[in-house]
């Protein structure tokens, strides 16, 4: 008997999965966000996806909540100076064209060949409301990236990096490379990313690592110190926002919260750990 095949085929369907929970959350009468473009991009497949994907409440409400709590840092971050915007493995995002940003704002998304063509084909009726930039690149080529760095850092006055779900699908050694070619650019101010925790990761189902395994996704990036991770390469924490209480915040409390409270509740009392290991979104600065 033979397994049915991953509903995840490459890098491009997990775009398209998260860009239909955006789609689903834009058209809910009390929607954290809109995103008008959310369900073009999608298309049938991302809803076929998420239809076929194990938890999809669950990853629906993580994407809710981390696009709305992303919106509001980037919006803070712009209002405060920032000149550049630098989106690693943008994806299907669309807030180029969604939020209210300066003419001046300058916008650099980077990722795949293939996500990057296929967005600008979608879009290619649609005007960004600040000047957007391509960059088709693997970012795991360091040679390449350095080089992206370098130049937009010498064009820069203060650079905000997005990392929305990147991270995520790093090991260890690789987030750590990052995180220092990152520093080693003085204009890049700010880094903004979201973390898993360790028991976020170990409570995933095997069979939703799977898929995305399949489609070259892995899951793996979860560090036992939290966002502690970071100070090593000269980074150190502006700001955390705990998962679950953005959630609460923004009243889209994750299914069974109140099981997600208690584990996290008796892992704390048992490890002392502090709040940043939970899982959440991290704003960091150079320290």
């Amino acid at each position: 008997m033979t397994s049915r095949p991953s509903p995840i085929e490459n890098i491009m369907d997990t775009a398209r999965w998260i860009a239909f929970y955006r789609a689903i959350e834009s058209e809910r009468p009390d929607a954290l966000f809109h995103d008008p473009f959310a369900r073009l991009l999608a298309g049938k497949r991302g809803e076929e996806i998420a239809a076929r994907l194990p938890r999809a409440r669950q990853s629906a409400w993580i994407t809710t909540v981390r696009t709305r709590v992303f919106d509001e840092l980037i919006t803070q971050a712009v209002n405060s100076g920032t000149d550049t915007i630098i989106n690693l493995a943008a994806g299907l995002d669309t807030r180029p064209y969604r939020l209210a940003l300066p003419t001046a704002l300058r916008w650099i998304e980077v990722d795949f060949p293939s996500i990057l063509s296929y967005k600008q084909e979608k879009l290619s009726n649609e005007q960004p409301a600040c000047a957007l930039e391509y960059v088709a690149m693997d970012l795991a080529n360091r040679e390449e990236r350095q080089t992206l760095f370098a130049r937009v850092g010498a064009e820069a006055r203060q650079v905000l990096i997005v990392a929305e779900g990147f991270l995520l699908y790093l090991d260890a050694d690789q987030v750590a490379a990052l995180a220092t070619d990152l520093h080693a650019i003085p204009s890049f101010a700010c880094w903004l990313t979201a973390l898993a925790s360790p028991m976020m990761m170990q409570r995933l189902p095997q069979a939703l690592k799977g898929h995305l395994a399949a489609g070259q996704a892995r899951m793996q990036f979860a560090p036992e110190e939290g966002a502690a991770f970071f100070q090593s390469y000269g980074w150190k924490i502006a700001e955390f926002h705990a998962s679950q209480d953005e959630a609460r915040r923004l009243n889209r409390e994750i299914p069974l919260w109140w099981l997600l409270q208690l584990l996290v509740y008796l892992a704390s009392k048992r490890d002392r750990r502090p709040t940043d290991k939970a899982g959440g979104f991290l704003l960091l600065s150079r320290a």
